[in-house]
């Protein structure tokens, strides 16, 4: 239910860039090369395992852009449209997402790309959107205060359980989680 939940909220983030709050301009991710592949998949999640026990996880981008992809690809279906999700992790809880969508699903393009920053509040992982793009296009202002309210409801999911705190640095993202 979780995992549909996220393509339901990039199918949001495509609609409301396409309906309203559209400008020239682009959301520009990070040129680092971010690996995905099974292998990182099966590492992020061993991770994640071992997180939820210890209260704490470190995941690499590679490991946590894999475990994404493999979760989407797993439980999405085969009419599930994206292909890939790649997350580049920057210092002060800066995040970008690039959603690779499949061929075909789209006419002008293959990629949505989301800027922002995470952070806790009331106990669970937040975002703040500064930016979403697709083609030369990005939202802004009131449009963009909806896409962050949509995923944000998608992780206040008791079933994310409780995190305490957040911190990315160049590459790597640490939760801490607490009342496991």
């Amino acid at each position: 239910m979780i995992k549909r939940t996220w393509i339901i909220a990039m199918v949001a983030v495509l609609l409301m860039a396409t309906l309203g709050g559209c400008a020239m301009g682009d959301v520009s991710v990070p040129d680092r090369a971010v690996d995905i592949s099974i292998d990182a998949a099966m590492e992020g999640q061993n991770l994640g395992l071992q997180g939820l026990m210890a209260g704490s996880v470190t995941w690499n981008e590679s490991q946590f852009s894999s475990f994404l992809t493999e979760l989407v690809r797993q439980n999405g279906g085969e009419n599930q449209p994206v292909d890939s999700i790649t997350a580049w992790f920057s210092p002060e809880n800066v995040v970008n997402l690039r959603v690779g969508l499949k061929d075909g699903v789209l006419t002008a393009g293959n990629n949505i790309d989301l800027a922002g920053k995470l952070m806790v509040q009331d106990g669970h992982l937040m975002v703040d959107l500064s930016g979403a793009g697709f083609n030369g296009m990005s939202i802004s202002g009131p449009v963009m205060s909806i896409v962050s309210s949509t995923i944000n409801r998608i992780l206040s999911d008791p079933q994310f359980g409780v995190a305490v705190g957040v911190e990315t640095g160049e590459g790597v993202l640490t939760v801490n989680m607490g009342g496991m």
